[in-house]
Formats: structure tokens, sequence, C-alpha cells
């Protein structure tokens, strides 16, 4: 059996996965999954449980991911060694591979990853050059992935569209499946539940504040904005709860205007205006309005980049 639990045989590994997003159509689990094992089977080892990183970047530290890292860490019990599909599931970078590598070699751990004959030996001069080799081929993929998409986000930016993910209370639209953003519009749920919220703070900033807000939705069972965009987009929700500081952000960005937001700062068209998406959370006096409502020391957390809208004739300031 290529499964079992740790038995101290010494060839007991830790199957490693990573993929840096995970769609419906890819197959890369499942092909990674092929891989580690035939990659266990051929040094006779045995997988005794599975690392795996979905929606991680590979610019992430080893150390520092999700389900790899407390492993590298000693966190989760005594294991044998590592065993990858490629080297570029162990890490995108140089530093991060070898970092990997070395530390398997001088706690005489195994590290091994398909297509490489036997585990690798760091030792030898020929296993390291080529383990560094391959390290390096992974880290230039990631500088041109990330030169790319540097590129995409200016071209879509001075076209005036969204890229990234939409702000709470906004949904991109999309008339093919998978490709561009035509529209963006208000989330009939998500926009009701954060002007309720910015009613009753308007109403009683004294008594309802954006601590008691967040415990309110968290009694009520309201999915945060991270579990809410991970429904959105087929995923399963994580059960994590909401933040005062991320509503802050959210009540207090501009990006409830209706703004295509970078940096935290409406993008501005050739005149000068800012780049309206669709219409907003609430207008520009509820903005202004919120801002004030609240002493400045409570809403001093730096806010986030995100989207915007403006004008709800519904939402107007409480005077």
């Amino acid at each position: 059996m290529i499964e079992r639990p740790y038995d101290g045989c010494g060839k007991c590994l830790l199957g490693v996965r990573r993929l840096s997003r995970v769609k419906l159509a890819t197959s890369s689990p499942e092909r990674q999954r092929e891989d580690v094992l035939t990659a266990a089977a051929s040094v006779g080892a045995h997988i005794i449980g599975w690392a795996d990183d979905w929606e991680v970047s590979g610019a992430t530290d080893p150390m520092t991911r999700p389900k790899l890292g407390p492993w590298l860490r000693d966190e989760r019990g005594p294991y044998d060694g590592l065993v990858a599909a490629a080297v570029d599931r162990l890490g995108r970078n140089v530093v991060d591979c070898l970092n990997t590598g070395y530390k398997m070699r001088d706690e005489k751990k195994l590290l091994v990853t398909y297509g490489h004959e036997g585990p690798w030996d760091l030792d030898d001069p020929a296993d390291e050059n080529r383990f560094t080799m391959e390290a390096w081929g992974a880290q230039m993929e990631l500088r041109a992935i990330q030169r790319r998409n540097r590129d995409a986000t200016v071209k879509t930016r001075a076209a005036g569209r969204p890229k990234g993910k939409p702000s709470y209370g906004f949904r991109y639209v999309r008339e093919v499946m998978g490709g561009k953003v035509d529209r963006v519009e208000l989330h009939p749920h998500a926009s009701h539940v954060i002007r309720e919220v910015a009613r009753r703070i308007l109403a009683d900033p004294d008594n309802v504040t954006p601590s008691s807000e967040a415990a309110r939705l968290n009694r009520s069972g309201e999915p945060s904005p991270a579990d809410h965009l991970a429904v959105m987009y087929g995923k399963p929700a994580g059960g994590r709860p909401w933040q005062p500081t991320s509503l802050k952000n959210i009540l207090l960005s501009e990006a409830a205007l209706g703004y295509l937001m970078h940096r935290g700062k409406p993008v501005l068209d050739k005149e000068g205006n800012p780049v309206r998406l669709c219409e907003g959370l609430w207008d520009r006096a509820t903005h202004e309005a919120l801002k004030k409502a609240r002493p400045q020391a409570v809403w001093n957390e730096a806010l986030e980049p995100c989207l915007s809208a403006d004008g709800d004739p519904s939402l107007r300031a409480v005077p």
C-alpha cells in the first residue's frame, strides 16, 4: 500500500502539492498526485499524508505555507522526507527551494521529485547543480508570470476595467464563463448587508460601532467577506468571522462609491475624473458622514485597495 500511516520504516514521506489557482477545468491536482505516488514508489517509499496548498502562490515561503509549513516547522509529527511532482512545487525561487532542500539534507531526510532518479543528494555537486538549475528555472518562470500579470493589470486599468477580486457588496458579470469582466454590478445580498451596517452606524453612532456590527453579523451567521467571496466563486466557506478592521475598511473606502481603484485610490481618466464601474453602495454625502460618525481614532486602520461606485438615493447621510 503506497499510502499508510507513519511506521518508522525510514521511508515515510509527505506528499507535497501546490497550485496557485484552482479552477474547475484543471486536472493539475490529480496529475500531481499521480506523479507524487509514482515518485514515492520508485524509491520504495510510502505516503503518510498530503501537504496540499491550493490557492497558494509559488512566491510563498514554504515555511509559511498553510499546509506544508507546519510540517517543516516540526509541528505535525515525524516524517522521513518530502516527495513532490517537481521542484517548482516546493518553491518558485532559488532561495526557498535550496533552503527546503538543505533542510532535508541536514536533517537526514529524503527529498524526492518526479522525473529525478532516486532521492536528491545535495552533497553531490552534480545533483546540487541540477537541483539549483531546476529551482532557477522555476524562479524565471515566476518572474515571467509576474511580469505578464503586471502588464495585463496596467492594460486593464487603462481600459477602465477591473482586475482582481470584487469588493464586498459588488460582483463581476461575465457573458462568457471564464472570459473578461463585461460589467460590475451590486451584489443583491451583500450590498443589502453592508448598507444595513452603514444605516445602523449613522442612525446611532454613539452606540453602534464596527466592532458591535461585526459581532452582530457573526451571531447571525452572515458569511464574512472572505467566505462570501469563496462561495460566490464556487468554493467552500472557511468559517472565517467578520473582523471590525475589515468592516471599517469596507465602510470607509472610496471603493464603496463605485470607482475603479488602484492602491487604495480611485483611478482617474484623462480628464482627471474618477473612473466609475457601476452605481455605488451609497453616495458621497453618506461616505463623508461615515467618516465623521466616529472619532477619527476609531477609523485609524489603513484602508484596503478595492472596487467602488456612486449614488444610491436611498442611502442619504443622517442629519
